[in-house]
């Protein structure tokens, strides 16, 4: 274990202004205007820019209400795809301009981290194994046998738990929880409030009531996994609940126990899946859905949004609705079912007409 001087200090100041082709080069644009070009201090969305920010310009196919946008904006110069054009301010090029944009943001805000140390305020039981250049933030907890790796960022109040193995570069932000025995591997992050190893809901019935089934396994979470705030991910009965590496979790999502996620995913908020369902890689389910239990979602799939998973999905598959079906058949039914009102008003004619008295149900 090691207690190096903990110091909060040696934050980056924001990046200092350059000029429009000194940034060009920088973002690995290409600059259309005159060289140097404007002075470039920060950036800003279209209508909170000043004049010392770039904007930025997005690939919608339609560009009529941007550039109405960029006519009345006060920002320097402007990030835009190649395609988009003349515009009426200077501009760096990007063949993808997403890809322009998340530079910049990362040039001009880059992270601010402590210097490595562990907080004075801090805990961390003498047999974890903490490396030296790791972050401990103030009242953390970091338990007994725990692996904090090289590069490590523990923010304050979060918890690593008894056994648990934190990977290099990974880190937990602010009252995250990592729970006894969970791992997390290189370069991951937990958001603020995320629980990671909470019991699986697993009760067997009886005459007295429920009795607990004890939730022995833990969860193990890939490198380059990204997890939003207040996600809980409950550890397995037995073996491991998984994550795989490159899986992105958005906020306010639940993965019971035994659940497998494959590699790439996209789990947007809201979402529930229910225990020992595997996620093949690359799914994406979209907000609010979920699945019930022990049901496998195919390769490449997608669960549009409120769509319930309550049997398998083939690979490559669109399907929405409850209960789920092919996307197209789903935006059938829901055309049908906003005509139904004016069916109904027919139906009601041709009965008069025909003297066919409605039914109690049918006059309501």
């Amino acid at each position: 274990m090691t207690h190096p001087h903990s110091d909060t200090g040696n934050r980056q100041a924001p990046g200092k202004s350059v000029s429009l082709a000194e940034l060009a080069m920088l973002l690995g644009g290409r600059l259309d205007g005159a060289a140097p070009g404007p002075a470039i201090a920060g950036i800003a969305a279209l209508a909170d820019a000043t004049s010392t920010d770039i904007t930025f310009l997005s690939d919608a196919k339609n560009y009529a209400k941007h550039l109405e946008q960029l006519k009345a904006t006060r920002a320097a110069a402007v990030i835009a795809p190649e395609k988009a054009g003349e515009l009426p301010l200077p501009s760096i090029r990007f063949a993808n301009a997403y890809d322009g944009f998340l530079k910049a943001l990362r040039y001009f805000h880059p992270e601010a981290r402590p210097k490595p140390g562990i907080h004075p305020t801090a805990f961390v039981d003498e047999s974890a194994d903490v490396h030296p250049t790791a972050i401990i933030g103030p009242m953390a907890f970091v338990d007994a046998d725990s692996v904090v790796e090289a590069g490590a960022w523990i923010g304050a109040q979060a918890h690593v738990g008894r056994n648990a193995y934190v990977g290099a570069d990974a880190r937990l932000h602010p009252g995250a929880k990592l729970l006894h025995g969970c791992r997390v591997g290189p370069r991951s992050a937990i958001h603020a409030g995320a629980v990671i190893g909470s019991d699986g809901f697993g009760y067997l019935t009886t005459a007295e009531g429920h009795a607990k089934i004890p939730q022995v396994g833990n969860v193990e979470i890939g490198a380059d996994v990204e997890i939003g705030a207040n996600v809980t991910i409950d550890r397995a009965t037995m073996g491991s609940t998984r994550v795989g590496d490159g899986t992105k979790i958005d906020n306010l999502v639940h993965l019971a126990h035994n659940v497998v996620v494959g590699k790439h995913c996209i789990i947007v908020a809201q979402v529930g899946v229910s225990g020992s369902t595997v996620l093949e890689d690359r799914v994406t389910l979209a907000g609010q859905s979920g699945t019930v239990g022990h049901v496998t979602v195919g390769r490449g799939s997608t669960i549009a949004a409120r769509g319930v998973v309550t049997q398998d999905v083939p690979p490559n598959s669109m399907m929405s609705g409850f209960p789920l079906k092919p996307h197209m058949e789903e935006k059938r039914v829901m055309a049908a079912v906003r005509k139904l009102p004016e069916l109904v008003k027919t139906v009601r004619e041709i009965q008069a007409r025909l003297g066919v008295e409605a039914t109690e149900e049918e006059k309501e």
